[in-house]
């Protein structure tokens, strides 16, 4: 709200008093992952899952372009603070609408295509009307999935409200259906799509490990799409640090990916095949996500702004020392894996926590490299 006043006031300090806003916004994102209780304020909520929302939130408007204005940057989070889901998407209609307009006046952006806002009619509508059928409760994460379109350039919001209702359904179908259609966006799209439902893929694997009750690997899983998603929120034009390349960001989502299939793959005999099967899909995915970040990276245009250096330092941390974000959002990782508090063992700042194959992950992302490069470099031209 107080970014929302200062929006329109004059004066060469207005945008440091907005920044620190901003960062006051984060600092509480960061009490409410590490509170043990929740915050309660009429329809509004502050716990750990909310907490991990708002600390996204606050990463893609500190590092990104801005693609919503300040209002939609005020009502994307309050809706992430709502616990009622019918509440959450009319701010988040709101916000829409206004990077739409956004979008209008840049002559440079694509608009919105109608197919996407097509489908989010029904999905809002059956949202709306859901809380007061108790009956039709199974059908929220279908519903919040279709929402994910529509916010493909603030896929945050969508997350937000199909999450929730995911964890409390106790099927086999959704784990199983996500990674069907989280594989089959990432294969069959355009290149430079292949990782814009990348982190749809890691929900599906951390549910199943979920409902087989493997706590250490769906903690993997949970910190894979809580890394993805925030890389995500980075600024496009460094999207480099999504590279799934050691010693880079990006590769360690697909990482913790892998330990999750693993971690399948010693369930049980019946998982031995789809593992081999996942675990080639995620190979094809990293030589696709290769693909269009490369692409990307030989037809961006830089431009020079005071969000460079953040969303660069951004990066460099996620790259280097990936556990300091995890380390303030382990509740929620371990709120999404359904496990206890007991599962996790530290906070480690240059580690992951979720398994002894996630803890080899500092000491083999530079050490892959180093094994690899001089294959490369021997046979380069002088």
């Amino acid at each position: 709200m107080l970014r929302l006043a200062t929006s329109r006031l004059p004066g060469p300090s207005i945008p440091l008093l907005r920044q620190a806003v901003l960062g006051i916004q984060g600092v509480a994102g960061c009490w409410g992952a590490l509170a043990l209780h929740k915050a309660h304020l009429g329809p509004l909520a502050l716990d750990p899952l909310n907490a991990c929302w708002i600390m996204l939130w606050t990463l893609t408007l500190i590092t990104c372009r801005r693609h919503v204005g300040p209002i939609g940057e005020t009502l994307g989070g309050l809706g992430l603070l709502c616990h009622d889901a019918a509440l959450a998407l009319f701010c988040f209609l709101l916000c829409l609408a206004e990077a739409a307009h956004q979008k209008n006046r840049a002559k440079n952006e694509q608009p919105f295509q109608n197919w996407r806002l097509g489908l989010l009619a029904p999905a809002g509508c059956l949202l709306a009307i859901l809380p007061d059928f108790p009956a039709l409760s199974f059908l929220a994460p279908a519903a919040g999935l279709a929402t994910l379109p529509a916010f493909a350039e603030m896929p945050l919001l969508a997350y937000a409200l199909f999450v929730p209702p995911l964890i409390q359904e106790q099927s086999a179908f959704w784990p199983v259906a996500l990674i069907l259609l989280g594989s089959g966006l990432c294969l069959f799209q355009r290149v430079e799509r292949t990782l814009e439902y990348w982190p749809v893929l890691l929900l599906g694997l951390m549910l199943c490990a979920r409902e087989n009750g493997l706590a250490d690997t769906a903690l993997a899983g949970g910190e894979a799409m809580i890394l993805a998603l925030a890389l995500q929120g980075l600024d496009s034009r460094n999207s480099v640090f999504q590279t799934p390349l050691p010693p880079l960001a990006g590769f360690l989502p697909f990482w913790l990916g892998l330990h999750v299939i693993n971690g399948l793959s010693s369930l049980s005999p019946a998982w031995t095949a789809g593992a081999v099967i996942l675990s080639l899909l995620l190979g094809l995915l990293m030589v696709r996500g290769w693909l269009a970040i490369w692409r990307h990276f030989t037809q961006a245009v830089i431009v020079h702004d005071h969000r460079l250096l953040t969303t660069v330092t951004a990066g460099l941390c996620l790259s280097i020392c990936p556990g300091l974000l995890l380390g303030i959002l382990h509740d929620t990782a371990l709120d999404l894996a359904g496990a206890g508090p007991d599962v996790w063992r530290a906070w480690p700042i240059w580690s992951v926590a979720g398994g002894d194959g996630c803890f080899w992950y500092p000491a083999l992302v530079f050490l892959i490299p180093a094994l690899i490069a001089p294959a490369f470099v021997t046979y380069l031209p002088p």
